[in-house]
């Protein structure tokens, strides 16, 4: 297996798709590096699964090298102005997909949808079907996904457009979390969250002035939970980003998380036990956790508005109304109607995750003792 994931290989079969380019910025090799070690060192893929890895890893390489034939050809591309961008963060499983959709549902908004996050850049000469056949591939994909992992669609409903989060730029760079989430990678796990990762930031900037290039529209309206791992470098790449971190009770944060982990993982490894996937999802929350509190420490705290999920639950349209206020922008009847509408389609789709901490080899009284220094700083957003 481990021939499939040769870097040089991989380097080489994109180029014979995108001959004429290169592939950027060359901090992505020792992240790509990492990955490799981990899909065929800690992974423990099926066959199935290996080669879809194979072929993401192509297609990211595919996409760095139309992202290099755009900037030459127009090098005021990164120049792009991105402007006071709202980000919504916080740990996984804390509401962040639901406050996107509402966010995304204004008129007024940019959201980049899933699939332009899966093909964000129509390519030098592209036909005049492209977004279309894109959409098409992407609702397909989206099936085929749910089928080899069927849960996910109760713990992440996915549509080609709908909004998803950067994380899928991010796999450009080889260097995010959601990697690690989807397959049982420690090392290459704890080796993201080690990064400096202002190089990455970097050139998800640039993937969004490309795209923005193309299909016009601010104030952008992104969302990424593994954000919350590198608030430093968000902000340094985006100074003016107007964030909004979710908060939710730590013991459904945890057991919500692991769950997820396990799901993405059973259609495509050996899937360890789920006391190996309870220690390994609750390690990544306490790293995320300590990395957070130390940068809202040292961060400006006017680049944050804090969020609790029961607040946003219990009245979505109320919450939308303060926060746009807050950011002085227009929350009109049109708004609040495309809110409504988006909840009332949402409302059939999600919901639906099941999930039990102590399957996962956890306690409610063991998570609160991880998490007492977040509990007690965030208190008055987290149920009593």
């Amino acid at each position: 297996m481990a021939r499939m994931f040769n870097e040089d290989a991989l380097l080489q079969a994109a180029a014979g798709q995108v001959p004429e380019a290169d592939f950027g910025p060359e901090t992505f090799r020792p992240a790509l590096g990492a990955l490799i070690d981990g899909l065929t060192g800690e992974a423990a893929l099926t066959m199935p699964g290996a080669w879809a890895a194979v072929g993401r890893l192509v297609q990211s390489l595919k996409r760095r090298r139309i992202l290099s034939q755009l900037v030459a050809a127009d090098p005021r591309l990164a120049e792009g102005v991105i402007e006071a961008p709202i980000v919504i963060v916080g740990f996984p499983r804390t509401g962040t997909t639901l406050l996107h959709n509402l966010l995304a549902s204004h008129p007024a908004h940019r959201a980049i949808r899933l699939w332009e996050m899966r093909e964000p850049f129509a390519p030098v000469n592209a036909p005049s079907t492209w977004a279309e056949d894109v959409q098409q591939v992407t609702a397909q994909l989206v099936e085929a996904g749910y089928q080899m992992a069927p849960r996910l669609a109760d713990i992440h409903p996915l549509r080609a457009q709908w909004p998803d989060e950067c994380s899928w730029l991010f796999r450009n760079s080889f260097a995010t979390l959601v990697n690690a989430f989807s397959h049982y990678m420690p090392t290459y796990a704890d080796w993201v969250m080690d990064r400096d990762m202002t190089p990455d930031y970097a050139y998800y900037r640039l993937q969004l002035q490309a795209i923005l290039s193309q299909r016009p529209g601010q104030p952008l309206v992104l969302k990424n939970p593994c954000h919350v791992w590198h608030l430093p470098a968000l902000l340094s790449v985006f100074p003016d980003a107007r964030i909004v971190q979710l908060h939710r009770d730590v013991t459904d944060v945890v057991g919500s998380f692991a769950s997820l982990c396990h799901a993405l993982q059973e259609g495509t490894s050996e899937v360890r036990s789920d006391v190996e996937l309870g220690a390994y999802a609750l390690h990544m929350l306490k790293v995320g956790m300590e990395r957070m509190l130390a940068a809202r420490a040292a961060l400006p705290a006017t680049s944050f508005t804090d969020l609790g999920y029961d607040t946003l639950v219990a009245d979505p349209l109320k919450v939308l109304r303060e926060l746009h206020a807050g950011w002085g922008l227009s929350f009109d009847d049109a708004a609040a109607q495309a809110a409504e509408r988006w909840l009332g389609e949402g409302k059939k789709l999600t919901g639906r995750h099941a999930y039990d901490l102590s399957r996962f080899g956890l306690s409610d009284e063991a998570v609160c003792d991880v998490f007492t220094q977040y509990t007690t700083r965030f208190h008055s957003f987290l149920p009593a």
